[in-house]
């Protein structure tokens, strides 16, 4: 998440800079359910983005579900996907028979042509679990 970075900033004004911007956005946040939070770093001259680790999923998917309402009030937010899981993705989206992927809830899914939503695990051979779906789906 890119939030303004004040000199001096403390983890605890960082936590109540954040909640106070989600609940600008109707995301019932407190500051106790914020696990972990700190500030990563960028190329100079950027604004170091902020890394999030909430008590529980139910929170975070709360927050993730907002994500387009923060976009536009000028707050970007991105799950932390592992670089195997942006490896799949890639390998799927270079797929014939697949129209799109996301990242949700800590799995990949992908769309197919047919407009089947598929979960996909790292080391799944990509045909034969489209193959499996289709034939469980007659």
């Amino acid at each position: 998440m890119d939030v303004k970075e004040e000199p001096n900033e403390s983890i605890t004004t960082l936590s109540i800079k954040v909640t106070t911007l989600f609940q600008d956005q109707n995301i019932e946040i407190k500051p106790e359910q914020i696990v972990a939070i700190h500030r990563i770093p960028t190329k100079k001259g950027q604004i170091r983005p902020v890394l999030i680790k909430l008590r529980n999923n139910d929170d975070k998917s709360t927050v993730m579900r907002k994500r387009k309402e923060m976009k536009q009030s000028g707050h970007r937010l991105v799950d932390d996907v592992t670089a195997l899981n942006t490896g799949l993705m890639s390998r799927l989206q270079l797929h014939k028979d697949i129209e799109s992927t996301c990242f949700f809830n800590g799995s990949v899914f992908a769309k197919t042509k047919r407009e089947d939503r598929i979960k996909f695990d790292l080391y799944d051979n990509i045909d034969t679990v489209i193959k499996e779906y289709s034939a469980k789906r007659k």
